[in-house]
């Protein structure tokens, strides 16, 4: 599976909190969609390189970003249960991100682990 199809295939289970993502889909969804979060800013950024008056745009570019990330948020809580899935761990590992927010740094440790069992 290439990393476009990966991400394709996290925007077609969107809502599917069921099941298993390996850390291929579940890495390719989260960095394209950041990038694709990061746009705006970039954007705003060098075009204040450029030329300082356009510093008055970040007030387009960061509700842009806010914006892009709103039809984000459920597929991407759905890959990271899926994924939590996949190494014998419960969804709500990865819910608690919305909870507690340091322990982003924990779910995003545990995608990094093998799938608990090879036979999927």
């Amino acid at each position: 599976m290439t990393n476009g199809q990966a991400y394709f295939n996290g925007w077609k289970k969107g809502l599917d909190f069921s099941g298993v993502a390996s850390r291929q889909e579940f890495w390719s969804f989260l960095l394209i969609n950041l990038l694709i979060l990061a746009l705006p800013l970039a954007t705003w950024f060098l075009a204040v390189q450029h030329n300082s008056e356009y510093g008055v745009f970040i007030f387009f570019a960061v509700p842009l970003s806010g914006i892009l990330l709103l039809p984000m948020i459920v597929p991407l809580l759905a890959v990271g249960c899926r994924r939590m899935h996949d190494i014998g761990r419960s969804g709500w590992w990865f819910a608690l991100c919305l909870i507690i927010p340091w322990f982003l740094i924990v779910a995003l440790w545990l995608c990094c682990l093998k799938p608990a069992s090879s036979s999927r």
